[in-house]
């Protein structure tokens, strides 16, 4: 018997929990202080956000069908905000709104995601609305999530003390313009594909 839709079906089910308590703790408390935000979920959200890496393994071995180098393109810049960003820059993330409307882009677009692969997963007929919101969410959500990513990023690069860092940091900065063109086109070809001209 193969372990991998079991497997598949655990790895998905444990991401959308994980994202959906992210989720709730940001709409139950939306008048919460940015401080409070970051205190609450940056832990969270970075270990979360860390499991993901996976997901590269899944696609570069054939257990997903996703390719590689989108997989690895998302996985790698919300790597690179959660720990050089988010954790390592807290005095500047901890006050920034940026950051809850980052974490709300991604744990509503991710609960949507990893809630829509374990009903595929499971065999289970797929509900339109959630086989809409998979594909369509991401119409402004994508837009939230990394024009706050980048924010956070640009304000990250005039308070490091280390020019390589910097360098780093405005090198990662333009490469914000052609890789979310990239995510933006593969969702738009994949909403497409899915919906029709819905």
């Amino acid at each position: 018997m193969s372990l991998k839709k079991p497997y598949l079906l655990i790895y998905n089910t444990l991401n959308a929990l994980l994202w959906l308590r992210i989720l709730f703790s940001l709409v139950t408390s939306p008048t919460q202080p940015p401080t409070t935000t970051y205190t609450t979920l940056e832990p969270w959200t970075r270990w979360t956000q860390t499991i993901a890496a996976l997901e590269i393994l899944h696609a570069a071995t054939g257990l997903t069908r996703s390719p590689v180098f989108t997989t690895f393109t998302q996985i790698f810049a919300r790597s690179v905000q959660v720990w050089a960003i988010d954790y390592a820059f807290a005095d500047l993330t901890r006050v920034s709104p940026a950051y809850k409307y980052m974490l709300f882009a991604w744990s509503l677009a991710d609960t949507i995601r990893y809630s829509y692969f374990v009903v595929l997963i499971a065999g289970v007929s797929v509900p339109g609305v959630l086989r809409w919101l998979r594909y369509s969410l991401f119409l402004f959500l994508y837009p939230i999530g990394i024009g706050s990513e980048w924010w956070l990023m640009f304000q990250a690069t005039a308070r490091t003390g280390s020019w390589p860092v910097q360098a780093l940091f405005v090198f990662f900065l333009g490469l914000y313009v052609p890789g979310s063109f990239m995510m933006y086109s593969y969702m738009v070809k994949q909403r497409r594909k899915t919906l029709g001209s819905s």
